[in-house]
Protein backbone atom coordinates (compact mmCIF):
# COMPACT_ATOMS: atom_id res chain seq x y z
CA UNK A 1 0.00 0.00 0.00
CA UNK A 2 1.33 3.48 -0.92
CA UNK A 3 0.82 6.54 1.22
CA UNK A 4 -1.37 9.24 -0.28
CA UNK A 5 0.40 12.36 -1.54
CA UNK A 6 3.62 10.51 -2.47
CA UNK A 7 4.75 9.81 -5.98
CA UNK A 8 4.37 6.26 -7.07
CA UNK A 9 6.69 4.69 -9.64
CA UNK A 10 5.52 1.58 -11.38
CA UNK A 11 7.99 -1.05 -12.56
CA UNK A 12 6.92 -2.63 -15.75
CA UNK A 13 7.90 -5.82 -17.48
CA UNK A 14 7.13 -7.19 -20.91
CA UNK A 15 5.35 -10.53 -21.35
CA UNK A 16 5.43 -12.28 -24.68
CA UNK A 17 1.97 -13.70 -25.55
CA UNK A 18 2.17 -14.75 -29.10
CA UNK A 19 2.81 -12.15 -31.76
CA UNK A 20 1.93 -9.26 -29.47
CA UNK A 21 3.85 -7.99 -26.49
CA UNK A 22 1.92 -6.92 -23.46
CA UNK A 23 3.42 -4.48 -20.97
CA UNK A 24 2.19 -5.16 -17.47
CA UNK A 25 3.01 -3.61 -14.12
CA UNK A 26 4.94 -5.65 -11.59
CA UNK A 27 5.02 -3.62 -8.42
CA UNK A 28 4.68 0.00 -7.44
CA UNK A 29 7.92 1.65 -6.21
CA UNK A 30 7.63 3.20 -2.82
CA UNK A 31 9.56 6.02 -1.26
CA UNK A 32 11.63 3.45 0.61
CA UNK A 33 12.60 1.92 -2.72
CA UNK A 34 13.84 5.22 -4.00
CA UNK A 35 15.78 5.88 -0.81
CA UNK A 36 17.49 2.49 -1.05
CA UNK A 37 18.60 3.20 -4.61
CA UNK A 38 21.43 5.35 -3.25
CA UNK A 39 22.58 2.85 -0.63
CA UNK A 40 24.56 0.53 -2.91
CA UNK A 41 23.30 -2.64 -4.52
CA UNK A 42 20.68 -4.53 -2.48
CA UNK A 43 19.22 -7.85 -3.51
CA UNK A 44 16.94 -10.20 -1.61
CA UNK A 45 15.81 -13.73 -2.40
CA UNK A 46 13.60 -16.22 -0.62
CA UNK A 47 14.51 -19.59 0.77
CA UNK A 48 14.12 -21.15 -2.68
CA UNK A 49 16.59 -18.74 -4.26
CA UNK A 50 14.01 -16.71 -6.17
CA UNK A 51 14.93 -13.05 -6.40
CA UNK A 52 12.23 -10.97 -4.73
CA UNK A 53 13.82 -7.54 -4.65
CA UNK A 54 16.59 -5.53 -6.37
CA UNK A 55 17.17 -1.84 -6.06
CA UNK A 56 18.32 0.29 -8.98
CA UNK A 57 22.01 -0.04 -8.08
CA UNK A 58 21.78 -3.82 -7.92
CA UNK A 59 20.02 -3.88 -11.30
CA UNK A 60 22.90 -1.84 -12.79
CA UNK A 61 25.62 -3.97 -11.18
CA UNK A 62 23.97 -7.33 -11.95
CA UNK A 63 22.38 -6.97 -15.39
CA UNK A 64 21.99 -10.75 -15.74
CA UNK A 65 19.85 -11.10 -12.61
CA UNK A 66 16.06 -10.67 -12.85
CA UNK A 67 13.42 -10.18 -10.18
CA UNK A 68 11.18 -13.22 -10.02
CA UNK A 69 13.85 -15.56 -11.37
CA UNK A 70 16.19 -17.93 -9.61
CA UNK A 71 19.41 -16.35 -8.44
CA UNK A 72 22.40 -17.90 -10.16
CA UNK A 73 26.07 -17.27 -10.64
CA UNK A 74 28.26 -16.20 -7.78
CA UNK A 75 25.31 -15.61 -5.44
CA UNK A 76 23.46 -18.88 -6.13
CA UNK A 77 22.57 -20.29 -2.70
CA UNK A 78 22.47 -23.84 -4.07
CA UNK A 79 25.52 -23.78 -6.36
CA UNK A 80 27.90 -21.35 -4.78
CA UNK A 81 30.66 -20.03 -7.03
CA UNK A 82 32.59 -18.05 -4.50
CA UNK A 83 36.28 -18.04 -5.25
CA UNK A 84 37.06 -16.13 -2.07
CA UNK A 85 34.57 -16.21 0.79
CA UNK A 86 35.11 -14.73 4.21
CA UNK A 87 33.11 -16.92 6.58
CA UNK A 88 33.09 -14.27 9.27
CA UNK A 89 31.59 -11.48 7.18
CA UNK A 90 29.80 -13.71 4.66
CA UNK A 91 31.42 -11.68 1.86
CA UNK A 92 32.39 -12.87 -1.57
CA UNK A 93 34.00 -11.23 -4.59
CA UNK A 94 33.31 -11.94 -8.25
CA UNK A 95 33.54 -10.28 -11.64
CA UNK A 96 30.59 -9.22 -13.79
CA UNK A 97 31.02 -7.46 -17.13
CA UNK A 98 34.60 -6.54 -16.30
CA UNK A 99 33.72 -5.00 -12.93
CA UNK A 100 34.88 -6.42 -9.62
CA UNK A 101 31.99 -6.76 -7.15
CA UNK A 102 31.88 -7.61 -3.47
CA UNK A 103 28.68 -9.05 -1.96
CA UNK A 104 27.93 -9.35 1.78
CA UNK A 105 25.32 -11.85 2.89
CA UNK A 106 22.77 -11.24 5.63
CA UNK A 107 20.10 -13.67 6.77
CA UNK A 108 16.51 -12.34 7.11
CA UNK A 109 13.35 -13.81 8.59
CA UNK A 110 11.42 -16.63 6.92
CA UNK A 111 14.60 -17.95 5.32
CA UNK A 112 15.13 -14.90 3.13
CA UNK A 113 18.69 -13.76 2.34
CA UNK A 114 19.80 -10.22 1.61
CA UNK A 115 22.90 -9.41 -0.40
CA UNK A 116 24.59 -6.02 -0.23
CA UNK A 117 26.62 -5.59 -3.42
CA UNK A 118 29.36 -2.98 -3.86
CA UNK A 119 31.55 -2.14 -6.84
CA UNK A 120 35.14 -2.50 -5.63
CA UNK A 121 36.81 -2.21 -9.04
CA UNK A 122 38.47 1.10 -8.23
CA UNK A 123 39.63 -0.17 -4.84
CA UNK A 124 41.25 -3.15 -6.50
CA UNK A 125 42.83 -0.92 -9.11
CA UNK A 126 44.31 1.32 -6.42
CA UNK A 127 45.52 -1.70 -4.48
CA UNK A 128 47.04 -3.25 -7.60
CA UNK A 129 48.76 0.02 -8.41
CA UNK A 130 50.09 0.25 -4.86
CA UNK A 131 51.37 -3.32 -4.94
CA UNK A 132 52.87 -2.76 -8.37
CA UNK A 133 54.60 0.39 -7.16
CA UNK A 134 55.93 -1.47 -4.15
CA UNK A 135 57.18 -4.21 -6.46
CA UNK A 136 58.86 -1.66 -8.72
CA UNK A 137 60.45 0.07 -5.74
CA UNK A 138 61.64 -3.25 -4.34
CA UNK A 139 63.08 -4.26 -7.71
CA UNK A 140 64.83 -0.92 -8.24
CA UNK A 141 66.23 -0.96 -4.69
CA UNK A 142 67.55 -4.48 -5.21
CA UNK A 143 68.96 -3.47 -8.59
CA UNK A 144 70.77 -0.45 -7.13
CA UNK A 145 72.20 -2.58 -4.35
CA UNK A 146 73.44 -5.34 -6.65
CA UNK A 147 74.73 -2.98 -9.32
CA UNK A 148 76.81 -1.18 -6.72
CA UNK A 149 78.63 -4.32 -5.56
CA UNK A 150 81.19 -4.38 -8.38
CA UNK A 151 83.22 -1.93 -10.42
CA UNK A 152 84.22 -4.54 -12.99
CA UNK A 153 82.45 -3.90 -16.34
CA UNK A 154 81.97 -7.59 -17.12
CA UNK A 155 80.52 -8.47 -13.72
CA UNK A 156 78.32 -5.37 -13.75
CA UNK A 157 76.98 -6.30 -17.21
CA UNK A 158 76.24 -9.83 -15.98
CA UNK A 159 74.25 -8.37 -13.09
CA UNK A 160 72.30 -6.15 -15.50
CA UNK A 161 71.36 -9.18 -17.60
CA UNK A 162 70.32 -11.26 -14.58
CA UNK A 163 68.17 -8.48 -13.12
CA UNK A 164 66.46 -7.61 -16.40
CA UNK A 165 65.84 -11.25 -17.34
CA UNK A 166 64.18 -11.90 -13.98
CA UNK A 167 61.83 -8.90 -14.09
CA UNK A 168 61.62 -7.13 -17.44
CA UNK A 169 62.08 -9.60 -20.28
CA UNK A 170 62.51 -13.22 -21.27
CA UNK A 171 65.85 -12.60 -22.96
CA UNK A 172 68.32 -9.75 -22.43
CA UNK A 173 71.44 -8.53 -24.21
CA UNK A 174 73.73 -5.71 -23.13
CA UNK A 175 76.44 -4.27 -25.38
CA UNK A 176 79.05 -1.81 -24.14
CA UNK A 177 82.39 -0.35 -25.34
CA UNK A 178 85.45 -2.28 -24.25
CA UNK A 179 87.99 -0.46 -22.10
CA UNK A 180 90.79 -1.05 -24.61
CA UNK A 181 91.16 -1.87 -28.27
CA UNK A 182 88.11 0.00 -29.59
CA UNK A 183 86.06 -3.20 -29.64
CA UNK A 184 82.67 -3.88 -28.10
CA UNK A 185 81.75 -6.44 -25.47
CA UNK A 186 78.38 -8.11 -24.99
CA UNK A 187 76.62 -10.27 -22.42
CA UNK A 188 73.39 -12.17 -23.09
CA UNK A 189 71.08 -14.44 -21.15
CA UNK A 190 67.50 -15.48 -20.63
CA UNK A 191 65.46 -16.82 -17.76
CA UNK A 192 66.93 -19.99 -16.35
CA UNK A 193 70.22 -19.99 -18.29
CA UNK A 194 73.72 -18.80 -17.56
CA UNK A 195 74.91 -15.45 -18.87
CA UNK A 196 77.11 -15.70 -21.96
CA UNK A 197 79.60 -13.05 -23.07
CA UNK A 198 81.97 -12.20 -25.88
CA UNK A 199 83.64 -9.47 -27.91
CA UNK A 200 82.55 -8.11 -31.24
CA UNK A 201 82.92 -5.22 -33.65
CA UNK A 202 80.41 -2.51 -34.44
CA UNK A 203 80.16 -3.79 -38.01
CA UNK A 204 78.70 -7.09 -36.72
CA UNK A 205 75.89 -5.49 -34.72
CA UNK A 206 72.30 -4.97 -35.93
CA UNK A 207 71.41 -1.40 -36.84
CA UNK A 208 68.98 -0.85 -33.90
CA UNK A 209 71.77 -1.72 -31.44
CA UNK A 210 74.28 0.52 -33.22
CA UNK A 211 71.78 3.39 -33.08
CA UNK A 212 71.25 2.85 -29.35
CA UNK A 213 75.01 2.91 -28.77
CA UNK A 214 74.99 6.34 -30.42
CA UNK A 215 72.19 7.51 -28.13
CA UNK A 216 69.47 7.24 -30.78
CA UNK A 217 66.26 5.45 -29.75
CA UNK A 218 63.23 4.42 -31.77
CA UNK A 219 59.62 4.01 -30.63
CA UNK A 220 59.02 1.27 -33.22
CA UNK A 221 58.74 -2.24 -31.76
CA UNK A 222 61.76 -4.45 -32.16
CA UNK A 223 61.22 -7.82 -33.86
CA UNK A 224 63.52 -10.78 -33.52
CA UNK A 225 64.17 -10.60 -37.27
CA UNK A 226 65.85 -7.25 -36.67
CA UNK A 227 68.56 -9.08 -34.70
CA UNK A 228 69.42 -11.65 -37.35
CA UNK A 229 73.15 -12.18 -37.57
CA UNK A 230 73.86 -10.78 -34.11
CA UNK A 231 77.05 -12.19 -32.57
CA UNK A 232 75.19 -13.55 -29.54
CA UNK A 233 72.57 -15.42 -31.58
CA UNK A 234 74.71 -18.57 -31.94
CA UNK A 235 76.32 -18.47 -28.51
CA UNK A 236 73.73 -20.54 -26.69
CA UNK A 237 70.03 -21.18 -26.07
CA UNK A 238 67.73 -18.39 -27.17
CA UNK A 239 63.92 -18.02 -27.23
CA UNK A 240 62.85 -19.64 -30.48
CA UNK A 241 59.26 -18.32 -30.46
CA UNK A 242 58.30 -15.06 -32.14
CA UNK A 243 59.62 -12.32 -29.91
CA UNK A 244 59.17 -8.60 -29.67
CA UNK A 245 61.01 -6.10 -27.57
CA UNK A 246 62.97 -2.90 -27.50
CA UNK A 247 66.50 -1.51 -27.57
CA UNK A 248 67.25 0.99 -24.82
CA UNK A 249 70.25 3.30 -24.74
CA UNK A 250 71.99 3.29 -21.36
CA UNK A 251 72.91 6.84 -20.29
CA UNK A 252 76.51 7.41 -19.25
CA UNK A 253 78.94 10.24 -18.58
CA UNK A 254 78.07 12.41 -21.55
CA UNK A 255 78.02 9.45 -23.95
CA UNK A 256 75.91 6.28 -23.82
CA UNK A 257 77.36 3.62 -21.56
CA UNK A 258 75.88 0.84 -23.70
CA UNK A 259 72.74 -0.57 -25.24
CA UNK A 260 70.20 -2.86 -23.56
CA UNK A 261 68.10 -5.24 -25.67
CA UNK A 262 64.91 -6.60 -24.07
CA UNK A 263 63.03 -9.43 -25.81
CA UNK A 264 59.76 -10.98 -24.68
CA UNK A 265 57.80 -13.95 -25.94
CA UNK A 266 54.93 -12.58 -28.03
CA UNK A 267 52.66 -15.50 -27.06
CA UNK A 268 53.12 -14.80 -23.37
CA UNK A 269 52.50 -11.07 -23.48
CA UNK A 270 48.75 -11.58 -23.06
CA UNK A 271 49.12 -14.06 -20.20
CA UNK A 272 48.50 -12.95 -16.67
CA UNK A 273 51.91 -14.18 -15.61
CA UNK A 274 53.66 -11.98 -18.16
CA UNK A 275 52.08 -8.53 -18.24
CA UNK A 276 53.18 -5.90 -20.68
CA UNK A 277 56.49 -4.19 -20.13
CA UNK A 278 56.35 -1.29 -17.70
CA UNK A 279 57.92 1.48 -19.76
CA UNK A 280 58.59 3.70 -16.75
CA UNK A 281 60.23 0.80 -14.91
CA UNK A 282 62.43 0.00 -17.91
CA UNK A 283 63.54 3.62 -18.19
CA UNK A 284 64.31 3.83 -14.48
CA UNK A 285 66.25 0.56 -14.58
CA UNK A 286 68.14 1.75 -17.66
CA UNK A 287 69.17 4.89 -15.76
CA UNK A 288 70.56 2.81 -12.90
CA UNK A 289 72.22 0.30 -15.21
CA UNK A 290 73.79 3.08 -17.27
CA UNK A 291 75.20 4.80 -14.20
CA UNK A 292 76.64 1.51 -12.94
CA UNK A 293 78.17 0.62 -16.31
CA UNK A 294 79.63 4.12 -16.72
CA UNK A 295 81.15 3.98 -13.23
CA UNK A 296 82.60 0.52 -13.89
CA UNK A 297 84.05 1.64 -17.23
CA UNK A 298 85.58 4.76 -15.67
CA UNK A 299 87.10 2.73 -12.86
CA UNK A 300 88.46 0.14 -15.31
CA UNK A 301 90.10 2.87 -17.39
CA UNK A 302 91.60 4.42 -14.28
CA UNK A 303 92.88 1.05 -13.10
CA UNK A 304 94.46 0.37 -16.47
CA UNK A 305 96.03 3.82 -16.59
CA UNK A 306 97.35 3.39 -13.05
CA UNK A 307 98.70 -0.07 -13.92
CA UNK A 308 100.55 1.27 -16.97
CA UNK A 309 101.98 4.19 -15.03
CA UNK A 310 102.79 2.01 -12.03
CA UNK A 311 104.59 -0.44 -14.29
CA UNK A 312 106.98 2.34 -15.26
CA UNK A 313 107.46 3.27 -11.59
CA UNK A 314 108.02 -0.21 -10.15
CA UNK A 315 111.46 -1.10 -8.97
CA UNK A 316 113.33 -2.60 -11.92
CA UNK A 317 114.67 -6.12 -11.99
CA UNK A 318 118.33 -6.63 -11.29
CA UNK A 319 120.57 -7.41 -14.26
CA UNK A 320 123.04 -10.27 -14.49
CA UNK A 321 126.52 -8.77 -14.15
CA UNK A 322 129.61 -10.99 -14.52
CA UNK A 323 131.86 -10.76 -11.48
CA UNK A 324 129.18 -9.11 -9.33
CA UNK A 325 126.33 -10.57 -7.27
CA UNK A 326 123.31 -8.37 -6.64
CA UNK A 327 120.38 -8.60 -4.22
CA UNK A 328 117.52 -6.25 -3.38
CA UNK A 329 114.40 -6.02 -1.22
CA UNK A 330 111.59 -3.49 -1.35
CA UNK A 331 108.59 -2.86 0.92
CA UNK A 332 106.45 0.21 0.06
CA UNK A 333 104.57 1.92 2.86
CA UNK A 334 101.33 1.33 0.92
CA UNK A 335 101.39 -2.37 0.09
CA UNK A 336 98.42 -2.00 -2.26
CA UNK A 337 100.13 0.60 -4.46
CA UNK A 338 103.43 -1.35 -4.77
CA UNK A 339 105.25 1.94 -5.30
CA UNK A 340 106.73 4.56 -3.01
CA UNK A 341 109.40 7.20 -2.51
CA UNK A 342 112.36 4.84 -1.93
CA UNK A 343 114.07 3.45 -5.01
CA UNK A 344 117.08 1.63 -6.34
CA UNK A 345 118.48 0.85 -9.77
CA UNK A 346 121.39 -0.99 -11.31
CA UNK A 347 122.44 -0.19 -14.89
CA UNK A 348 124.94 -2.36 -16.67
CA UNK A 349 127.08 -0.48 -19.18
CA UNK A 350 128.86 -1.74 -22.25
CA UNK A 351 132.23 -1.39 -20.48
CA UNK A 352 133.46 -2.88 -17.24
CA UNK A 353 131.68 -0.43 -14.97
CA UNK A 354 128.16 -0.94 -13.61
CA UNK A 355 126.25 2.08 -12.26
CA UNK A 356 124.04 1.63 -9.19
CA UNK A 357 122.04 3.94 -6.97
CA UNK A 358 119.70 3.86 -3.98
CA UNK A 359 117.80 6.85 -2.64
CA UNK A 360 114.83 8.30 -0.85
CA UNK A 361 112.71 11.07 -2.36
CA UNK A 362 111.13 13.66 -0.08
CA UNK A 363 107.45 12.71 0.16
CA UNK A 364 105.28 9.60 0.21
CA UNK A 365 102.96 7.66 -2.03
CA UNK A 366 102.23 8.29 -5.70
CA UNK A 367 103.74 11.78 -5.88
CA UNK A 368 107.04 10.51 -4.50
CA UNK A 369 106.94 7.49 -6.82
CA UNK A 370 106.53 9.77 -9.84
CA UNK A 371 109.55 11.75 -8.68
CA UNK A 372 111.59 8.56 -8.36
CA UNK A 373 110.66 7.62 -11.93
CA UNK A 374 111.81 11.00 -13.24
CA UNK A 375 115.00 10.80 -11.20
CA UNK A 376 115.91 7.34 -12.48
CA UNK A 377 115.32 8.47 -16.06
CA UNK A 378 117.49 11.52 -15.45
CA UNK A 379 120.35 9.36 -14.17
CA UNK A 380 120.03 7.06 -17.20
CA UNK A 381 120.27 10.05 -19.50
CA UNK A 382 123.13 11.80 -17.66
CA UNK A 383 125.32 8.70 -17.41
CA UNK A 384 125.59 8.70 -21.20
CA UNK A 385 127.69 11.84 -20.98
CA UNK A 386 129.28 11.37 -17.56
CA UNK A 387 130.38 8.28 -15.62
CA UNK A 388 132.08 9.86 -12.58
CA UNK A 389 129.68 9.49 -9.59
CA UNK A 390 130.44 12.95 -8.14
CA UNK A 391 129.94 14.69 -11.47
CA UNK A 392 126.74 12.72 -11.98
CA UNK A 393 125.40 13.97 -8.64
CA UNK A 394 126.33 17.53 -9.50
CA UNK A 395 124.57 17.34 -12.87
CA UNK A 396 121.55 15.67 -11.28
CA UNK A 397 121.39 18.38 -8.61
CA UNK A 398 121.40 21.10 -11.27
CA UNK A 399 118.74 19.27 -13.30
CA UNK A 400 116.42 18.96 -10.30
CA UNK A 401 116.88 22.62 -9.36
CA UNK A 402 116.08 23.74 -12.92
CA UNK A 403 113.00 21.50 -13.08
CA UNK A 404 111.49 22.78 -9.81
CA UNK A 405 108.42 25.03 -10.32
CA UNK A 406 109.10 28.62 -9.22
CA UNK A 407 106.09 28.67 -6.91
CA UNK A 408 107.04 25.48 -5.07
CA UNK A 409 109.90 24.50 -2.82
CA UNK A 410 112.52 22.23 -4.41
CA UNK A 411 111.89 18.51 -3.97
CA UNK A 412 115.13 17.03 -2.72
CA UNK A 413 116.38 13.48 -2.52
CA UNK A 414 118.97 11.61 -0.48
CA UNK A 415 121.05 9.36 -2.67
CA UNK A 416 124.01 6.99 -2.87
CA UNK A 417 125.33 6.65 -6.41
CA UNK A 418 128.33 4.66 -7.49
CA UNK A 419 130.06 2.38 -9.93
CA UNK A 420 131.15 -1.24 -9.54
CA UNK A 421 134.08 -2.77 -11.40
CA UNK A 422 135.01 -6.48 -11.12
CA UNK A 423 138.69 -7.14 -10.30
CA UNK A 424 140.88 -9.92 -11.66
CA UNK A 425 141.24 -11.62 -8.25
CA UNK A 426 137.44 -12.04 -7.96
CA UNK A 427 136.90 -8.92 -5.90
CA UNK A 428 134.93 -5.80 -6.80
CA UNK A 429 135.98 -2.14 -6.69
CA UNK A 430 133.24 0.29 -5.68
CA UNK A 431 133.31 4.06 -6.13
CA UNK A 432 130.64 5.50 -3.82
CA UNK A 433 129.34 9.09 -3.94
CA UNK A 434 126.94 10.33 -1.27
CA UNK A 435 124.14 12.85 -1.47
CA UNK A 436 123.03 13.21 2.15
CA UNK A 437 122.08 9.53 2.49
CA UNK A 438 122.73 7.01 5.25
CA UNK A 439 126.28 5.53 5.14
CA UNK A 440 126.66 2.19 3.37
CA UNK A 441 127.66 -0.84 5.45
CA UNK A 442 130.40 -3.31 4.55
CA UNK A 443 130.11 -6.95 5.59
CA UNK A 444 133.65 -8.31 5.90
CA UNK A 445 133.81 -11.73 7.47
CA UNK A 446 132.10 -11.39 10.82
CA UNK A 447 132.59 -7.63 10.96
CA UNK A 448 130.33 -4.76 9.85
CA UNK A 449 131.98 -1.46 8.87
CA UNK A 450 130.51 1.95 8.05
CA UNK A 451 131.55 3.87 4.94
CA UNK A 452 131.36 7.59 5.66
CA UNK A 453 130.78 9.29 2.32
CA UNK A 454 128.86 12.40 3.49
CA UNK A 455 127.59 14.80 0.84
CA UNK A 456 124.64 17.22 0.77
CA UNK A 457 121.03 16.68 -0.24
CA UNK A 458 120.47 16.42 -3.98
CA UNK A 459 118.09 19.05 -5.41
CA UNK A 460 117.95 21.21 -2.27
CA UNK A 461 120.45 24.00 -3.04
CA UNK A 462 122.19 25.02 -6.27
CA UNK A 463 125.78 24.74 -5.04
CA UNK A 464 125.59 21.41 -3.23
CA UNK A 465 128.89 19.68 -2.43
CA UNK A 466 129.44 15.96 -2.94
CA UNK A 467 132.37 13.64 -2.44
CA UNK A 468 133.25 10.05 -3.16
CA UNK A 469 135.36 7.24 -1.75
CA UNK A 470 136.68 3.97 -3.15
CA UNK A 471 136.11 0.60 -1.49
CA UNK A 472 137.52 -2.76 -2.58
CA UNK A 473 135.49 -5.86 -1.77
CA UNK A 474 137.29 -9.16 -1.44
CA UNK A 475 135.50 -12.29 -2.68
CA UNK A 476 132.49 -12.94 -0.45
CA UNK A 477 132.39 -9.41 1.00
CA UNK A 478 129.31 -7.24 0.55
CA UNK A 479 128.27 -3.58 0.51
CA UNK A 480 124.78 -2.90 1.84
CA UNK A 481 122.80 0.20 0.83
CA UNK A 482 119.53 0.86 2.71
CA UNK A 483 116.92 3.56 3.26
CA UNK A 484 115.81 5.12 6.53
CA UNK A 485 112.71 2.90 6.44
CA UNK A 486 115.01 0.21 7.93
CA UNK A 487 116.80 2.10 10.68
CA UNK A 488 113.79 4.28 11.61
CA UNK A 489 111.27 1.43 11.71
CA UNK A 490 109.23 1.76 14.92
CA UNK A 491 108.43 -1.31 16.97
CA UNK A 492 109.66 -3.19 19.99
CA UNK A 493 107.69 -3.80 23.18
CA UNK A 494 105.99 -0.41 23.25
CA UNK A 495 105.94 0.16 19.49
CA UNK A 496 108.02 3.34 19.84
CA UNK A 497 111.56 2.04 19.67
CA UNK A 498 113.47 2.46 16.41
CA UNK A 499 115.27 -0.43 14.76
CA UNK A 500 118.48 1.61 14.58
CA UNK A 501 121.90 1.04 13.05
CA UNK A 502 123.10 -1.14 15.92
CA UNK A 503 120.36 -3.70 15.41
CA UNK A 504 120.99 -3.57 11.65
CA UNK A 505 124.67 -4.27 12.24
CA UNK A 506 123.77 -7.17 14.52
CA UNK A 507 121.54 -8.62 11.79
CA UNK A 508 124.40 -8.34 9.26
CA UNK A 509 126.96 -9.96 11.53
CA UNK A 510 127.68 -13.41 10.17
CA UNK A 511 125.92 -12.71 6.84
CA UNK A 512 129.18 -13.22 4.96
CA UNK A 513 128.07 -16.80 4.29
CA UNK A 514 124.87 -15.64 2.59
CA UNK A 515 124.58 -14.56 -1.05
CA UNK A 516 123.50 -11.00 -1.80
CA UNK A 517 119.76 -11.82 -2.30
CA UNK A 518 119.74 -13.64 1.04
CA UNK A 519 121.30 -10.68 2.85
CA UNK A 520 118.74 -8.24 1.39
CA UNK A 521 115.80 -10.47 2.29
CA UNK A 522 117.18 -11.10 5.79
CA UNK A 523 117.22 -7.34 6.45
CA UNK A 524 113.67 -6.93 5.14
CA UNK A 525 112.35 -9.84 7.22
CA UNK A 526 113.93 -8.61 10.45
CA UNK A 527 112.54 -5.14 9.79
CA UNK A 528 109.06 -6.55 9.12
CA UNK A 529 109.11 -8.49 12.39
CA UNK A 530 110.26 -5.41 14.28
CA UNK A 531 107.57 -3.11 12.89
CA UNK A 532 104.50 -2.50 15.03
CA UNK A 533 101.10 -2.73 13.28
CA UNK A 534 100.10 0.34 11.34
CA UNK A 535 101.81 2.77 9.02
CA UNK A 536 105.53 2.44 8.23
CA UNK A 537 107.96 4.14 5.90
CA UNK A 538 109.15 2.73 2.58
CA UNK A 539 111.92 0.15 2.90
CA UNK A 540 114.58 -0.33 0.23
CA UNK A 541 117.74 -2.47 0.40
CA UNK A 542 120.41 -3.03 -2.27
CA UNK A 543 123.35 -5.40 -1.74
CA UNK A 544 126.45 -5.56 -3.97
CA UNK A 545 128.69 -8.53 -3.36
CA UNK A 546 131.91 -9.89 -4.74
CA UNK A 547 130.98 -13.47 -5.67
CA UNK A 548 131.49 -16.00 -2.89
CA UNK A 549 134.22 -18.41 -3.97
CA UNK A 550 133.11 -22.01 -4.34
CA UNK A 551 135.66 -24.29 -2.59
CA UNK A 552 136.77 -27.38 -4.46
CA UNK A 553 137.47 -30.46 -2.35
CA UNK A 554 140.97 -31.85 -2.93
CA UNK A 555 141.41 -35.40 -4.20
CA UNK A 556 137.84 -35.85 -5.32
CA UNK A 557 136.59 -35.98 -8.87
CA UNK A 558 133.59 -37.24 -10.80
CA UNK A 559 133.57 -40.65 -12.49
CA UNK A 560 131.51 -41.56 -15.50
CA UNK A 561 128.74 -44.09 -14.91
CA UNK A 562 128.77 -47.21 -17.03
CA UNK A 563 125.78 -47.74 -19.27
CA UNK A 564 123.93 -50.48 -17.42
CA UNK A 565 121.63 -51.01 -20.37
CA UNK A 566 124.54 -52.74 -22.12
CA UNK A 567 124.23 -55.66 -19.72
CA UNK A 568 121.67 -58.22 -20.81
CA UNK A 569 120.87 -59.16 -17.23
CA UNK A 570 120.04 -56.77 -14.40
CA UNK A 571 122.81 -56.27 -11.86
CA UNK A 572 122.02 -56.51 -8.18
CA UNK A 573 122.75 -53.36 -6.14
CA UNK A 574 125.31 -55.13 -3.95
CA UNK A 575 127.29 -56.15 -7.03
CA UNK A 576 127.99 -52.54 -8.02
CA UNK A 577 131.17 -51.25 -6.42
Amino acid sequence: MVEQGHDVDVDRTVAATGPEQVERPVRARTLADRLLDGAGGILAHDHQGVVRYMNATALALLPVVRVGELLGGALDPHHVEQPATDAASRATEFTVAGRRLRARRRALSDGWIAWYVDDVTEQHARLDNLLAERGRSRFLASASRRLGLSLHPGRTAKTVVELAAAELAHAVVIVWPAVTGGALEWAAGDRGSAVRSGRTDVTELPEPVVAALRGQESDAPLLVDDLDGAPWADSGPWPDAATVGAVVSLPGNGVPAGALVLLRNADALSAAVAPAVDTALVEEFAQRAGIAMAAAALYARQVRTAAVLRGSLLQPGLPQVPGLTLGAAYRPSDEGMLIGGDFYDVVRSSGANTTFLLGDVCGKGVDAAVSTGRLRQSVLALRRVEHDPVRLLEMLNATMIDASPPDRAPQFVTLVLGTATPLPDGGVRLVLAGGGHLPPLLVRGGRVEHVDIGGMLVGAVPDARFRACTVDLAPGESCVLYSDGVTEAHGGLDGRQVFGEERLAAVLAGCDVLPAPGIAERIAQHTDRWLSPGYHDDIAVLVLQAPIPVPRAAGRHLHSVHDLSAHPDPVAPEEIS
